[in-house]
């Protein structure tokens, strides 16, 4: 038996009109990383000095570590009478390196607030030193070989997103009075470094 042309067109939009499909779910995800990974290489070291402090706190002896990775002397002195600083043994900067940053992105640093090292019980009339003017010294990435502008910061990360860094700073004798004398021990002080977009 022939079916009409007609019956079999109209089965035929029937079939394509009533098509079947299949769904599947599928999942989305974003993952925010709005800080940088900041890794320290190595501490900031004054090395090993003879230290005077000022009994009235009025003059101070400063201990200079350059952050340039050639300079020589890394350590230089400046004695303001009565409180003497001589360099022993020259000390070393601090490295830090930066990873997991955009690509090319600009960052900013935020000095540490702490400042003074301390000896292990510190005597009420023992003096302390004073750890201030930072100084950060670019050693890769874009700008390598140059120190850090606060002002207009210029540490930017290379196409990796990595760049590093190197920390010097100033080491004051006690700016407050003080009756004993320097202890032959270790004075230390522990520091928190920002790095941000």
């Amino acid at each position: 038996m022939k079916l009409p042309l007609s019956l079999i067109a109209c089965s035929l939009a029937f079939s394509a009109f009533y098509s079947y499909a299949t769904t599947e779910s599928f999942s989305a995800t974003v993952k925010v990383q709005n800080s940088v990974v900041l890794t320290k290489g190595n501490d900031l070291n004054f090395g090993t000095i003879r230290a005077v402090a000022d009994p009235s706190g009025a003059a101070q002896a400063v201990l200079t570590i350059n952050p340039e990775p050639d300079a020589s002397p890394v350590s230089t002195r400046t004695d303001a009478s009565p409180a003497i600083i001589s360099i022993i043994e020259q000390g070393s900067p601090a490295s830090f390196t930066v990873s997991e940053a955009v690509p090319n992105a600009r960052l900013s640093i935020t000095d540490p607030t702490a400042n003074t090292l301390a000896s292990d019980g510190q005597g009420l009339n023992e003096p302390n030193f004073i750890v201030d003017e930072w100084k950060y010294f670019i050693t890769s990435g874009p700008n390598a070989n140059a120190y850090y502008l606060p002002g207009s910061p210029n540490l930017t990360a290379d196409a990796d997103g990595s760049v590093e860094f190197n920390i010097g700073a100033n080491l004051s004798t006690s700016n407050s009075a003080s009756s004993e004398p320097y202890r032959d021990v270790e004075y230390t002080g522990t520091f928190q470094l920002e790095v941000a977009y």
